[in-house]
């Protein structure tokens, strides 16, 4: 998979390497940090536990090899800090293609990076053009994927609900046959 610049120099989308990646992801996941980060993205506690080289070497691999994904890293002033990609089959709770993201560095949060990654791989969709829509979801309490669905252009799809976990979750989606979103 190529990679994807964005609108600042100092964050760009790179494709996955099992090598490079799998050490950092057990980093992210490791502590009370990687707890909350994997809560926010609807890991339950029982789902909620550190990862290995192996396992993580191996969800690497799966992005590398998936048909149904589209995957990039997140690189940030030269260093990985998180992953995004995108769906592209649908779900028991969610139409597709739908784009997530986790920004597993702390020290990258709240500097524009899920922003600027989020927008690139919007682009990207855009200049593909086999879809009308991109969908997402969020953790009704998760307040800063809500603001960046919501600042990105994304819309509410439908009511809130609960998962079979119990969670509450939003559908959003974000309309990508134009230049403002619109749905």
């Amino acid at each position: 998979m190529d990679s994807l610049k964005t609108h600042n120099q100092d964050i760009v989308l790179v494709a996955p390497d099992v090598e490079r990646d799998a050490p950092i992801s057990v980093q992210w996941l490791e502590g009370a940090i990687g707890r909350d980060t994997l809560k926010l993205m609807g890991n339950t506690d029982e789902n909620n536990k550190p990862s290995t080289l192996e396992a993580e070497k191996e969800r690497v691999r799966d992005f590398i090899a998936s048909k149904d994904q589209l995957n990039w890293m997140i690189q940030f002033k030269d260093k990985i800090v998180g992953s995004v990609w995108v769906s592209l089959k649908p779900t028991d709770y969610l139409l597709a293609p739908s784009i997530h993201i986790m920004i597993g560095d702390p020290a990258a949060r709240g500097q524009g990076v899920g922003s600027q990654a989020c927008s690139a791989v919007i682009d990207h969709m855009r200049k593909e053009g086999s879809y009308d829509y991109l969908y997402s979801r969020h953790l009704v309490k998760n307040t800063p994927a809500n603001n960046l669905l919501k600042d990105l252009g994304f819309e509410n799809l439908g009511e809130q609900y609960s998962d079979s976990d119990g969670l509450s979750w939003q559908n959003v989606s974000l309309g990508l046959n134009n230049s403002l979103g619109i749905n």
